[in-house]
Formats: C-alpha cells, sequence, structure tokens
C-alpha cells in the first residue's frame, strides 16, 4: 500500500518530476511544508521586532508581570498569536523531519 493516495489525474503530471510518483508527491508536500514554516518564521519575526525580545522573553515578562498593560486585549491577542506560532513551528518542524528520514 503506498504511503499517500494519488489522484490519476496528478500520476500523470507528478511523473513528469521524475520517476517514483510517491516520491515525488511525498516531496512536493515536504516543499509546501517548509514555506508553510518560513511563512510562520516570518510572523514570529515580526513579534520580535514589535517586542524586542524573544518569546520566552515576552512569556516570562508576561507571567512576571513585567509588561505594562498585560491584560490588554492587544498584548492578549498578539501573546495568544505568538503561542500559537511556535506550536505550528515545532509541529511543522517535527513533521518535516519525520518526512526527511523517510526519503
Amino acid at each position: 500500500m503506498p504511503l499517500i493516495e494519488i489522484e490519476p489525474a496528478l500520476k500523470d503530471i507528478i511523473n513528469a518530476l521524475g520517476p517514483d510518483t510517491d516520491i515525488e508527491a511525498i516531496k512536493i508536500f515536504n516543499k509546501g511544508l517548509k514555506e508553510l514554516l518560513r511563512e510562520c518564521e516570518e510572523e514570529i519575526m515580526k513579534l520580535e521586532i514589535k517586542y524586542g525580545m524573544s518569546y520566552d522573553e515576552f512569556k516570562t515578562k508576561i507571567d512576571d508581570g513585567e509588561m505594562r498593560d498585560a491584560f490588554s486585549y492587544p498584548l492578549e491577542k498578539d501573546a495568544m498569536l505568538w503561542e500559537d506560532l511556535m506550536s505550528e513551528k515545532r509541529i511543522r518542524l517535527k513533521i518535516i523531519r519525520q518526512i526527511e528520514e523517510c526519503l
């Protein structure tokens, strides 16, 4: 049983990229994940620039009550977004590593 099921209409297109359709499809998937990871990292960088610190520093300051207006809506919104982005980054990195071990 193949690792992924490829629609017959796509097989011919993917076959043009290389002899092993499954491997080529996995490579395409992996490249897409890497692009999503780059976008995630860019969003993280915007928050690092905005606050002048890393997520860990930001989280520590929030937890210790060192951030002014720690419960303001914009700050809470950024904190939740940043936490989600960090989680997304970890998940994408883990999946990319797993895929690359299979290739």
